[in-house]
């Protein structure tokens, strides 16, 4: 049997591979439009950024190791230009050549994906405009990002770029050009970001990405480009806007390829794709079809619905070579489950969008709720915004959606298994998920959504919504049982503040029979009071599905986002100003990461109770929703903002206590440097050490690092002189490693078999060496300090240390954490 496939990448690739593994006999004839068979196409933009430094590892395979492994004839810069299905023949076209000639085929494989949107716009086709699709695509946007970040720097003057879209192949972009150090505006059409989501939750990695420095141009689009009188270009808004840039990348979407099909006369549906059937068969019976160019039945929405994903793309060509290798295997239906990283917060899709069931008229409930990513009294989490739709007789899932920071990957994986099961939200109760304190709660979020839909369902619990208000409203109660503090930051217009603690004594003289519309932070307090008043004999309540935080979202009441402007004071560069104001005033650390609100507010209001007027606090915070409240409760109690910055999922930020003026009268000198004690003589823990450090030196830091103990195996010489050794010293320099490379690891040491593999894994994945890290440390002007009173413990001597090692004791360690910002023990 010949077997020809157009298209390589996710979907003709993987047609080849499995055919050959089911089928020895076959001829299998793979044709290649671009220079790459088989390349890691989502991987594209971190290129781009750095984050992936090395492009051999986008590319998967070559025509070289496709023919070596399975025997696979791949033939890339060929254009297959014409079909014919009545000869069963492909007409190609070399692109280098121009030649054309025709290939036979027994069964065709469609598989050509998608095209990048062509915008029909003057000056579209400048130099310096670009699309990113494939590997050509991305050495060109490299290329002139490291050209214009070259220019900009000679000229003193920040790089700017431009993206058109706000997909996730936008919000990629826009993340990895700043990592690069470009100033980046984004330009959408939607009046949201990340359009495959619904807009309640995409706010909040909208309010995350213009804290780190994006410019969002919503719900306009590109009219026009042109080239700047300055050099560069000029990209015009259809509001009128004009954006100066060095580089664009539009990325407005992608249409199906189907140009070659429809020429052929197959079948074409309603949404541009190809018709399939579950065998993956076109209307041809001799032609299949897979990847982004197919149309294919939704898991939850009736239709047959386009879903340019490299998931699915690579589960239909599996399909596709079974039926075509006689096999009777189907694919029944596409849930379009998708994740994007976009800094450091992570959002992502499975099942149906609000938007899309009440467009197509399904009946479906939802709830809103904001967990933790996990256990909170375990540091580095922070609150997700998590939505579930659901069936309202049933509880079948329908979708759900999550924007968040640890842990929305692995929830949105169990709701779309669930969804893919025709589970129902009475069974998120009954799962029995993976915990410890690190990975997620003893009541995970997933469980956690199943309580709530299940209280709904049960009529344990009434929702209203965000979208209600004002209309629904009217005539009702509207009760905050927050705290008065969050009451003062922000509340709904027209809601009293009864704080949860206080709501007994205060509903025993309301009318019960008036509506009552509850609502707290995320949900659960006036989940609380909702089962108090229905308790009681009120007879029409309803709690605010996801509390304020949604409500805010939903209604873009508050700025999204904390924008940096030239003209603010922010953390990194207020330090020195900080520090020369403090004087004699109290300088206090709080750490308040892992609590949601308004654990922060609350922490932070008791702990400035107990300093005096003109102290400092500096204040670290996982909860993105901080960068509102700081300003709005510092003001409302009359403190100063000094300076506030990103940091992690949250910010950190400095407050000073009003109330009086803070002593001037001397400075502190600025701490700009880390000092380490390193201890430990385990791989691992040495290999950290190098790391941060190393970081630290990247920022412009002063190192030092005062090995003792077992930590000074790290600094042992590979080929130390002979020298004379007393017995006890002979037999602590046999017990001990005898150089860096042999340092064994703190836990799966296994005999020295554990730090073999580690050290494989490494090699993998390009990560330096102890040696290697540690002469980079050095040569960036780190002081590496061996502990005197540890070397004659042991019996080492100065020969037997890698060359340009001080020596000191406790003093000189002194000393330097004395002028450090930061002191590490390791």
């Amino acid at each position: 049997m010949k077997i020809v496939i157009v298209g390589g990448v996710a979907g003709g690739a993987s047609v080849a591979a499995r055919a050959r593994r089911l089928d020895e006999a076959a001829e299998i004839t793979v044709f290649e439009r671009g220079g790459y068979v088989s390349f890691a196409n989502c991987g594209l933009p971190y290129h781009i950024g750095g984050v992936i430094s090395d492009r051999s590892r986008l590319l998967l395979q070559t025509p070289e190791s496709l023919r070596e492994s399975l025997n696979i004839d791949v033939r890339v810069a060929s254009e297959v230009v014409s079909l014919d299905t009545t000869a069963r023949t492909v007409t190609v076209r070399e692109l280098d050549t121009g030649r054309e000639y025709t290939e036979a085929y027994d069964a065709l494989a469609l598989c050509q994906g998608a095209d990048p949107l062509q915008l029909p716009l003057p000056g579209v086709d400048l130099p310096g405009i670009h699309v990113l699709r494939n590997i050509h695509d991305m050495d060109e946007i490299k290329a002139s990002l490291d050209a214009a970040l070259d220019a900009a720097h000679s000229l003193a003057r920040p790089t700017r770029a431009v993206v058109i879209g706000a997909g996730y192949i936008g919000v990629e972009m826009a993340e990895n050009l700043r990592h690069r150090g470009a100033e980046v505006a984004v330009v959408e059409l939607a009046d949201q970001i990340l359009p495959p989501l619904d807009k309640d939750v995409s706010l909040p990695v909208e309010q995350h990405i213009r804290g780190r420095g994006v410019d969002l141009h919503l719900g306009t689009a590109a009219a026009a480009f042109a080239k700047a009188p300055g050099g560069g270009l000029r990209v015009e808004l259809n509001n009128g806007t004009t954006l100066d840039a060095d580089l664009v990348v539009l990325s407005a979407g992608v249409r199906p390829n189907v140009s070659l099909a429809r020429e052929a006369g197959l079948e074409i549906g309603p949404r541009g794709g190809i018709v399939v059937d579950t065998h993956m068969r076109t209307s041809d019976a001799a032609i299949w079809a897979a990847g982004d160019a197919v149309e294919t039945p939704h898991t939850v929405l009736p239709g047959s619905w386009l879903t340019p994903l490299a998931g699915p793309a690579n589960r239909e060509a599996r399909v596709a070579a079974e039926n075509i290798c006689g096999r009777d295997t189907e694919y029944l239906s596409t849930q379009g489950t998708s994740i994007v990283k976009a800094f450091e917060m992570v959002a992502g899709g499975t099942g149906a969008t609000e938007r899309q069931l009440t467009q197509l008229g399904v009946e479906y409930r939802a709830v809103h709720l904001h967990p933790s990513g996990h256990a909170g009294y375990y540091p580095g989490t922070a609150a997700m915004h998590m939505k579930v739709l659901f069936a309202p007789r049933t509880g079948v899932i329908l979708g759900a959606q999550i924007a968040g920071f640890d842990g929305v990957d692995k929830r949105l994986d169990v709701l779309a298994t669930c969804i893919r099961l025709g589970a129902t939200v009475h069974d998120l109760e009954l799962l029995e998920l993976a915990y410890a304190p690190p990975f997620g709660s003893a009541k995970d979020p997933v469980n956690m959504a199943g309580f709530v839909a299940t209280n709904v369902l049960n009529g344990d619990l009434v929702l209203w919504y965000a979208q209600d208000f004002p209309q629904a409203l009217e005539g009702a109660r509207i009760v905050d049982v927050r705290t008065p503090e969050e009451y003062a930051i922000w509340h709904i217009p027209g809601a009293e503040n009864v704080p949860l603690g206080t709501l007994r004594a205060h509903c025993g003289t309301w009318d019960t029979s008036l509506p009552v519309r509850l609502y707290c932070a995320v949900g659960f307090r006036s989940y609380l009071a909702y089962r108090i008043l229905a308790q009681r004999g009120f007879t029409d309540v309803a709690t605010l599905s996801g509390g304020s935080t949604t409500f805010r979202f939903w209604h873009d009441l508050e700025p999204v986002g904390f924008e940096f402007k030239p003209a603010e004071i922010h953390y990194a560069e207020a330090l020195d100003l900080v520090t020369a104001a403090r004087g004699t005033g109290e300088v206090v650390d709080l750490d308040c990461t892992g609590l949601a609100c308004p654990g922060p507010i609350m922490k932070l209001a008791q702990k400035m109770d107990e300093l005096t007027p003109g102290d400092d606090i500096v204040v670290h915070v996982s909860d993105p929703g901080f960068a509102h409240d700081a300003p709005a409760w510092a003001g409302s109690k009359g403190h100063e903002l000094l300076a506030i910055e990103p940091e992690g999922p949250g910010y950190v930020a400095t407050i000073r206590k009003g109330g009086a003026q803070a002593d001037t009268s001397r400075s502190v000198a600025k701490l700009d440097q880390v000092s380490f004690v390193v201890f430990s003589g385990d791989m691992d823990k040495v290999l950290a050490a190098f790391i941060i450090a190393n970081g630290a030196l990247a920022m412009g830091q002063k190192v030092s690092m005062f090995f003792t103990f077992w930590g000074l195996n790290a600094l042992r010489r590979n080929d130390p002189p002979k020298r004379e050794r007393k017995a006890l010293d002979r037999m602590f320099g046999m017990m001990m490693p005898s150089r860096p490379e042999k340092l064994p690891l703190s836990q799966m040491n296994m005999l020295g078999m554990g730090p073999a593999m580690i050290k494989h894994v490494m090699r993998q994945h390009s990560v330096q060496t102890v040696p290697e890290l540690m002469q980079a440390a050095q040569d960036s002007g780190a002081r590496l300090i061996g502990c005197t009173m540890t070397m004659d413990l042991l019996g080492i001597a100065e020969s037997d240390l890698i060359n340009g090692i001080e020596l000191g004791g406790v003093a000189t360690f002194l000393g330097e954490a004395e002028r450090s910002g930061t002191t590490l023990f390791i």
